[in-house]
């Protein structure tokens, strides 16, 4: 980088889940299937979110300087020699191995990789009437636009026995982590960047879990209400090569972070293991 580095911080609103009395007595929800129409309740959630100003911080020239104990995310250099995203057998044959060397590569005490998920998005809107498989991972999905973790604990743990029954038993003796590895597909991100929020001074109490509906399977993630201690990071105009690692869950109780908040995404694929 030539010269003396500007940090490109910003203001922007991000959504949070209000803190409604409803919530004390109903346990927020989504649901991702079509409701009967005989059904009582014709609700495909309940979920209220509130717009709040936050600053996000440019972490570019100090993305070294965080890690995934300490803030439940890091920043590393990685070119995969892929291209092919749109196409899953290439993905799930060529490109999610690349991942699972990296991962063994940059992440400390690993000794089994998983994948259980990956996504593309893009922030191009949807014509009307687009129908969204969410078990087909090259379908694209819109930017998240609220703060949220994708994993509850609980959602973390059953994940585990579900996909990984013969080993469950001895994973879940030693230090089970979900990670997300996100970066952009093709170009430097100029808008919807991915937001992260330093897990270091992110509590319990500040999340909830949201229960997700779906066809094949059910699970939660945390929405994060607003608190004004959070801390907001980005990394501007984000490139191909720069490989986000984000901390979903951490079964490990000596880490300052299990888990955190996350923002919102551009053009990009996504891996959870």
């Amino acid at each position: 980088m030539n010269g003396t580095y500007v940090p490109k911080d910003a203001l922007s609103n991000i959504k949070y889940i209000k803190d409604l009395d409803l919530y004390r007595k109903e346990k927020p929800f989504q649901i991702l299937i079509d409701i009967p129409k005989d059904a009582p309740d014709q609700r495909f959630t309940n979920l209220v979110y509130e717009d709040k100003e936050e600053l996000f911080r440019d972490v570019r020239g100090k993305e070294d300087t965080y890690s995934l104990d300490d803030h439940g995310f890091t920043y590393r250099h990685r070119n995969f020699g892929f291209d092919k995203y749109e196409d899953r057998s290439a993905v799930e044959a060529y490109y999610l191995p690349k991942i699972e060397q990296f991962i063994e590569d940059e992440v400390e005490d690993v000794d089994k990789v998983f994948f259980f998920d990956w996504r593309l998005r893009h922030n191009a809107s949807l014509p009307n009437g687009t129908t969204i498989d969410l078990d087909n991972p090259t379908d694209w999905l819109l930017p998240a636009v609220h703060a949220h973790v994708d994993q509850s604990p609980g959602a973390a743990l059953s994940r585990t026995i579900l996909q990984l029954p013969e080993e469950a038993e001895f994973l879940l003796r030693g230090r089970v982590r979900i990670i997300t590895v996100w970066k952009p597909l093709r170009a430097p991100v100029e808008d919807w960047p991915l937001a992260v929020c330093d897990g270091s001074n992110v509590e319990e109490a500040d999340l909830l879990e949201t229960d997700h509906i779906r066809r094949q399977s059910n699970g939660a993630n945390m929405n994060a209400l607003y608190r004004d201690k959070y801390r907001w990071h980005y990394l501007h105009h984000q490139g191909p090569e720069e490989v986000l690692l984000l901390k979903q869950f951490d079964s490990a109780t000596n880490v300052k972070t299990i888990r955190k908040p996350i923002h919102t995404i551009r053009t990009s694929l996504k891996a959870n293991i």
